[in-house]
C-alpha cells in the first residue's frame, strides 16, 4: 500500500508452515477487511520450512496495495508479532493467527466494540461466557490451569491472555512492546501486563474458535517451559 494513503487498520498475521492454505486464508481475510476503509495485512513468516515464503511473496505481488510480506528466521511467534507490529501503519493493529482458527469476520465485531467502549485494546477471550470454543478436553484443562496461574500472579482485567485475536491502538502497542522481552508464547501475557501499566482501557470480547487439530498434544516439557517463561515475565514486571 502506498505510504501516502492513510491506513486505519493493520492486521498482523504470524505464520509458520501454513503454505498449503495461506492463500485461501488471506483471500478470505481480504474479503472481510474490504468492508472497512483503508487497511493493510502484514504477513510475518516465522522461518517456515515449507512453501510459505513463496506463497506470501506471491500474495504481496498480487495485492501490493493491501499486503506486506515480512520474512524472518525462526524466531518464535512473539517475535513475529513484535516485528509485524513495528511495520504497521494503522491507527489500530489487529493480531490474528494465520490458520484462521479464529474466523476473520470477528475483526469487524472487535472494531465495533472498540468504537462503542472507546477502548484502547479489545482482547479476545475463550473464557468469555459468550464464546464458542471447539477445543479438545486436555487443551481446555491446560487453558483453565493457565488462567488461574495468570490470575494469581498478575490480576489482569481479562480472563484470557493467549487467544490469538487482539485489537490494540498502535501508539500504545508500540510503547508496551518496547518494554517486553518475550519472543515466544508469553509475549501476549507480557504485552497485556505492560498495556495495563500504561493505563490502557482494555475490554474483553467473546470469540468463536474452530480448532483445526493440526498439531499434536502439549507435552510435559512444553508445559514446564510455559511455566518457566511465565515466571520470568512475573519477575520482570515487578520492577
Amino acid at each position: 500500500m502506498s505510504a501516502s494513503v492513510p491506513v486505519g487498520i493493520s492486521v498482523v498475521m504470524p505464520l509458520y508452515n501454513e503454505g498449503a492454505r495461506i492463500t485461501s486464508n488471506v483471500e478470505q481475510t481480504l474479503g472481510v477487511l474490504r468492508m472497512l476503509g483503508p487497511f493493510e495485512i502484514i504477513l510475518v513468516n516465522d522461518g517456515s520450512s515449507d512453501n510459505s515464503e513463496e506463497e506470501i511473496t506471491r500474495l504481496a505481488e498480487k495485492f501490493p496495495e493491501e499486503i506486506v510480506s515480512l520474512q524472518l528466521p525462526r524466531s518464535g511467534k512473539g517475535e513475529a508479532l513484535r516485528r509485524g507490529a513495528q511495520r504497521a501503519r494503522g491507527e489500530f493493529v489487529v493480531f490474528i493467527d494465520a490458520d484462521l482458527d479464529l474466523p476473520p469476520e470477528q475483526i469487524l465485531f472487535f472494531i465495533a466494540i472498540q468504537r462503542v467502549k472507546k477502548a484502547d485494546a479489545v482482547i479476545g477471550s475463550k473464557m468469555h461466557p459468550d464464546s464458542t470454543v471447539e477445543y479438545p478436553l486436555l487443551r481446555r484443562i491446560y487453558s483453565l490451569g493457565y488462567f488461574w496461574l495468570v490470575k494469581f500472579l498478575f490480576g489482569l482485567p481479562v480472563r484470557d491472555t493467549q487467544t490469538g485475536l487482539k485489537l490494540v491502538r498502535r501508539d500504545l502497542l508500540l510503547k508496551a512492546l518496547d518494554q517486553t522481552e518475550s519472543c515466544g508464547f508469553t509475549l501476549d501475557l507480557e504485552l497485556l501486563v505492560r498495556l495495563v501499566q500504561l493505563g490502557a482501557v482494555m475490554v474483553e470480547a467473546p470469540v468463536v474458535v474452530q480448532h483445526s487439530f493440526k498439531f499434536g498434544g502439549i507435552g510435559v516439557g512444553t508445559v514446564w517451559q510455559i511455566f518457566r517463561d511465565t515466571w520470568s515475565v512475573w519477575r520482570r514486571v515487578q520492577g
